[in-house]
Order: structure tokens, then sequence, then C-alpha cells
């Protein structure tokens, strides 16, 4: 394990601290301009990127309204945190690991820019531009990519939901499933894509013969079987679970291989629930929100039915788009969710795996609450109840860390586990 960010030495156990922007906690000096916030990065505010189109547009920006871009869609780039879209933390991007952030969907953004908030200098920046060369007909509705990728090679970029996960072997962001057009009716397609944080570069995985995966769907990556569980939502058809391993080139210039379709585990409750593996037991586990019931799911046995777990403890009542990880140095899983407060809960089960047991994790009398602190400060309209990938848990030598991205104009914010 690495040892924690210099600014962790600080943090007491249990408190919520603001790490990034103008004026962050625990003493520390505010990122430098350019770096503090993540729409500092937005390419169209880029004039080199993106040059003022005509009159109107070259006004729009004198009066200091957010630039627009032929990729800007009707929201522009605080979909990348609003439109129900994910992150992943990949460990072996930068000292301490970083924060990656990617997405867009329907009408709302179609820029496929990466992001990385480095956890080590506190910084955002942007490590990829995306497909930034097209006229505004290349975007958007009847803008149509078989291939489900950009001319430059990045996918269009979905909802990423839950569909996004880290693999630290292949130093990967993986993204469970493609888009052949944006638009108000999308058009989704079982293809899975790879941005390596090495290279900055894309690969397009191969296509699943069957699966429907569309909006509402979650993951998780199982490092033992190197592959990635994947269940759909209900909504577009959605039909069920299916795993995508990575490794490998096919003779068609794509890379993996699927595994079988196996039917939907909770028909007409599938959207936005959460799993996660816990490696050293090999089960997955699923706070399901609208059966509001704790479900097992066996990864040796993937086509039984879920188990539903006996719980104990302070346990809350399971919401959807909420955040699940599982810490390999606390041996438990560690679960978030936007309610009255921003409250984590560690989820472990007794010896005997008979019953699995909720304990409250933080202080009661935590003075800052992130969805609140994040909501007051950004100038665009949130979704409060969105956690998704936004929210991971970092093990480090002799320190566990919760990372919450928010807003494209808000702190990061951090707690010590």
């Amino acid at each position: 394990m690495a040892t924690p960010p210099t600014w962790a030495d600080a943090m007491a156990p249990g408190r919520w601290y603001r790490i990034s922007g103008d004026a962050p906690d625990l003493g520390l000096p505010p990122t430098p301009p350019g770096t503090r916030y993540l729409e500092d990065n937005d390419p169209a505010r880029d004039p080199k990127l993106n040059p003022a189109a005509d009159a109107r547009e070259r006004v729009r920006r004198l009066v200091g309204r957010r630039p627009k871009a032929p990729w800007s869609g009707k929201m522009g780039f605080p979909a990348i945190t609003e439109a129900w879209n994910g992150a992943v933390l990949a460990t072996k991007s930068g000292a301490c690991g970083s924060m990656i952030l990617f997405g867009g969907g329907h009408n709302d953004y179609f820029g496929s820019d990466v992001h990385r908030f480095d956890l080590a200098t506190r910084q955002w920046s942007r490590i990829s531009d995306g497909f930034l060369g097209g006229i505004p007909d290349a975007y958007g509705a009847g803008a149509v990519y078989p291939t489900t990728t950009y001319p430059d090679g990045s996918p269009l970029p979905p909802h990423t939901y839950g569909y996004v996960q880290y693999d630290a072997v292949g130093n990967d962001l993986l993204l469970f499933k493609g888009q052949i057009e944006l638009g108000a009716e999308v058009r989704a397609a079982p293809v899975a894509h790879l941005f390596n944080l090495e290279s900055l570069r894309w690969r397009r995985g191969s296509e699943h013969e069957h699966a429907v995966f569309n909006s509402g769907g979650w993951t998780t990556w199982d490092a033992r079987r190197r592959v990635l569980w994947g269940h759909s939502g209900d909504d577009g058809g959605g039909n069920g679970l299916s795993w995508f391993a990575p490794d490998g080139l096919n003779d068609d210039g794509t890379c993996g291989r699927w595994g079988p379709l196996f039917s939907s585990k909770l028909p007409g409750q599938a959207n936005h629930n959460v799993m996660q593996i816990d490696p050293h037991r090999d089960v997955i586990l699923i706070p399901a929100h609208e059966p509001n019931a704790l479900l097992a799911l066996n990864p040796q046995a993937p086509a039984a039915p879920l188990q539903r777990l006996a719980e104990e403890g302070e346990r809350p009542p399971l919401a959807p788009y909420a955040g699940l990880e599982f810490s390999l140095r606390l041996d438990c899983f560690v679960y978030c969710a936007s309610a009255s407060r921003l409250t984590l809960r560690a989820i472990k089960p007794d010896a005997q795996r008979s019953s699995w047991r909720w304990e409250r994790l933080g202080v009661a009398d935590d003075p800052l609450d992130p969805i609140d602190d994040a909501a007051a400060r950004t100038a665009y309209a949130c979704h409060r109840a969105h956690i998704f990938g936004r929210f991971r848990v970092v093990d480090y030598a002799g320190a566990t860390l919760a990372i919450l991205v928010r807003h494209v104009d808000t702190p990061v914010y951090a707690m010590k586990i």
C-alpha cells in the first residue's frame, strides 16, 4: 500500500473536510488557479480548443457567461457530475491515486473529455480533450456512430451511472456500455470501453451478442477473476447480468470477451442499485433500494437467485444512486447514501456469516455535511441524491480515506475512516 497524502496527517477520524478549492480546510493553501475546481478544465473554456463561433458568442463570453461549444449539449459541462454520472478511484494514477471522471448522456453533454483529481496535489486537470473537431451536426441526435466511438476513438459519453470501474493491473478505467447515438432518445449498445491512464488512450471492447445495457445499471470489478460484473437497469429493455473480461485482443481489433447473459436478478426493481465484491469472502453485496433489502450474489454461481441476508445494527433505509466500496484494510463494506445528512456505514458479517451488521462511521456532531455544503456553493442545478461512483474508498499504509466529488464548481471532500 502507498503512504497516504501528507494532508491526511492533520485529519481527525470520522469528520469530513474540504481538501480543494479556494478555501480548503486543514490549514491547506488554495490549490493553484486553473486546478481548483473541475470546471476550470472545461474544454469549452479554452479559446484554443473552442474559439468563439460568431459575434453572439463573443458577447456572451465578454459578459462572463459560460462558453458554448458544439459538444456542449443542453446542460453543458456541469453534466459531467449532474447528469447521472459516476467516477472511479485510480490507485496507480498519481503518487496517492486519483479520482477520474468521464460522462455525459442524452442531450445533456456530448464531450468525451476525461478529468483527474490528483489526491497528492489536490489539483484538477483535463487528461484527455476528447473529440472536439466536429461541427455541431457531429454531436447529439442524428449523429450516428455504429462503432460507439467518435472519429478520435473516444466513446460517445453515456450517463455512466454505476457502469464505470477501475482495473489496477491494467491501470484502466472500464466502461461497461457504449452509445451509438446521443440525444433525447439515446441508442445504447453492449460495447465495453477502456481508458488507459498511462497512454491516455481509449480501447474499444468487444460487443455482447444478446445483452441490453441501457439506463440505470451497476457494476463491480472482480480482481480475482479479472472480470467486470455488470447488471443492467430496467429502462430501455435492460435484460440482466453479465461480465466482461478486458484481457486479450480480438481479430477485429477490439479487446476482451463477454460472459453469458443471466436473466435479471431484480426484474422491475433493477434501476440505480449498487454492488461491490468482498474479495476475502468471494461474495458480491447488493444493497437494493426498491425491495429495501441487503442481497448477495454468488460469483461462483451467477445463475442462482440472489440471497436475502439477515441484518442487524444501525441500518438505514436503502437509497437509489448510492455508493458502496470494500476496504481491504478495514475488512468491511462502506455504504454511502445521501439522506438528511451524509452518513457512512460499515457492513460486515459475523464469523458464521449468518448475519450482517451495520455500524455507523463518523462522528455524530460533524459540523460539515458535504451534501449541504456543496449544494449551497454550486452555481448550477444539482442532483443532491446522486452519489454513484463519485464516492470511493482508498486504503493506504495505516490509513483509509473516503473521497467524495460533488459538483463541478465545489470542493472535493475527504474523511479518514
